[in-house]
């Protein structure tokens, strides 16, 4: 330095502001530290100006899968947890289908006739979001009707064999003492043969309906009992996958050690994966609680129908049998014949009512929805939850630590 630079005011040479070099990832970022240099990242964290920039998980304007093979192609189940940038968007488009689509306002204003029933509606926005549970729907849809089915069929068969058996008595009460009669040789023998075959009649009108109606309950329960096993499976399956797309998130930090953005999107993708499989979860309950709502309904408008159907039988075979007229035999056998027809009657179409009615209870005690995975069980909210009070507390704790080394 020169003697004329030694009598010039010194000025100090600007300090540089501190700054911070981006990290790979966002649970990485130090905090700055005023006044002072930040410490680098760690060998390898640091962006990479020549990387690859990840496949994008989600693009909406892109429906590859969509227009080759369609929504509805089933989901294979090593696409769950792969790699393969197709496999992802095939899985991202049904996510898509249950979060990213609005919900129709005015259902049914196409025309100006009368709206379908609610429960239409409600099945065709489950089947919009969630294609791929459209084997099991169905599956749970056939077993609603077939019950629904059978249930009219046992009603009808319990009308018809309530008519035969008054048919049976009219029988019995015109043209069974002239049967007997010529089988036994005497009147009274032929009128005492005549009511023993109308109580004969009531007990094998009752064995009949009673084997029926126990077949009737054995193809009620084996159907309900193969429907709950394949939900149990089913469930099991949804609950698996949850429970390994929580942990795969975690797991995926030995795979991306140096690619914070592309851990990420991983991360990212796996947790719309896990709040979509308990998503499938608790609208495959709500589907099932749907056809058990209208299984439950249609019983409850068959019995009103039984209450009218049942009566009406038993009138219109009272009404014919009071225009009866006397056959050639003493009118006070007949009579005595006809009161007893009558009486019995009245009970054979009380036991038609009361007696072998749908088993309702076999349905709730064979579905066994105790042994289910419930939607509930996830803890969904509380799964998502802990994964983001986690990532913070990283956060917090690689902050802490990046201060104490400057």
């Amino acid at each position: 330095m020169s003697q004329q630079d030694s009598h010039e005011p010194t000025v100090a040479p600007p300090v540089p502001e501190p700054t911070v070099e981006p990290m790979a990832h966002p649970l990485h970022q130090p905090a700055p530290v005023m006044g002072a240099v930040a410490t680098p990242p760690p060998p390898g964290a640091a962006d990479r100006p020549d990387r690859d920039a990840p496949a994008p998980v989600r693009d909406p304007d892109a429906r590859h899968t969509r227009s080759r093979d369609g929504i509805d192609r089933p989901i294979q189940e090593s696409e769950y947890f792969s790699n393969d940038p197709e496999a992802i968007q095939h899985i991202s488009d049904h996510i898509d289908e249950y979060f990213n689509q609005p919900l129709d306002i005015f259902p049914f204003w196409e025309s100006d006739g009368k709206p379908d029933r609610f429960h239409v509606l409600f099945h065709r926005q489950i089947q919009e979001r969630f294609p791929v549970e459209s084997d099991m729907r169905g599956r749970i849809h056939r077993y609603g009707r077939s019950v629904f089915r059978r249930l009219c069929t046992h009603v009808a068969i319990k009308r018809m064999n309530q008519a035969l058996a008054l048919i049976a008595f009219t029988l019995l009460a015109t043209l069974g003492p002239t049967w007997f009669t010529d089988w036994t040789g005497t009147t009274t023998a032929g009128v005492a043969m005549a009511a023993i075959a109308m109580v004969l009649t009531v007990a094998l009108y009752w064995g009949l309906n009673a084997i029926l109606f126990t077949q009737y309950r054995f193809r009620l329960e084996n159907d309900s009992y193969e429907l709950s096993r394949e939900i149990v499976q089913r469930t099991r399956e949804l609950q698996n996958l949850f429970t390994n797309a929580r942990a795969v998130a975690d797991q995926a930090e030995t795979q991306f050690q140096t690619d914070g953005k592309g851990w990420g999107q991983r991360a990212m993708y796996l947790t719309r994966l896990t709040m979509w499989l308990g998503a499938r979860m608790e609208y495959l309950e709500k589907f099932v609680q749907m056809e058990l709502w209208r299984v439950r309904r249609e019983r409850y408008w068959m019995r009103w129908f039984s209450r009218f159907m049942t009566p009406l039988v038993f009138l219109l075979w009272l009404w014919l049998a009071v225009l009866e007229p006397v056959p050639g035999v003493n009118e006070m056998e007949f009579r005595i014949l006809q009161g007893l027809a009558i009486v019995l009657g009245a009970g054979v179409s009380w036991m038609s009512y009361f007696l072998w009615q749908t088993p309702v209870g076999a349905i709730q005690d064979k579905l066994g929805i105790e042994g289910w995975v419930r939607y509930a069980s996830l803890d969904v909210d509380n799964a998502v939850a802990d994964q983001v009070r986690r990532d913070k507390e990283r956060l917090v704790e690689y902050r802490n630590l990046t201060r104490g080394r400057v």
